[in-house]
């Protein structure tokens, strides 16, 4: 098992933050790093995800590293997947590589996939937009 150390905990240097006493709902979509302090009621996609001891999500994640120390609930996809010590992860998990640190806590699916983003559903806007075109 591995443990997170401090300079792995912190928002990576660009990332952007959702601080707490922060709530979106919705599709929150960037190229680059997003920490989650607050809560996010919706679909995140991004390089690199975080959820903190006190970030909640709800819905589906698509990221190439997804580490949870908050709680989740929903679907995930993810190259790599960290459930930290503490956390609470309730749904589907689709990954690549996957660690599970003493005292997380996970209920539903776990999958292992060789791609797991290429098996991921197709963001909301995509979605909606191929609906009205029919």
């Amino acid at each position: 098992m591995t443990e997170l150390n401090a300079a792995q905990m912190r928002p990576a240097k660009g990332a952007l933050v959702i601080n707490r006493g922060v709530t979106i709902i919705g599709a929150l979509s960037l190229d680059g790093p997003v920490t989650i302090e607050g809560t996010i009621d919706g679909e995140v996609r991004c390089s690199n995800l975080q959820i903190t001891e006190r970030g909640e999500v709800e819905g589906l994640i698509v990221a190439d590293k997804v580490v949870v120390l908050g709680e989740f609930s929903g679907a995930i996809y993810a190259r790599e997947l960290v459930l930290g010590a503490g956390c609470a992860v309730e749904g589907q998990i689709y990954h690549k590589k996957l660690v599970l640190e003493e005292g997380c806590y996970f209920e539903g699916q776990s999958r292992r996939h060789g791609d797991p983003l290429k098996i991921a559903p197709l963001p909301l806007e995509v979605e909606e937009a191929g609906e009205s075109a029919a």
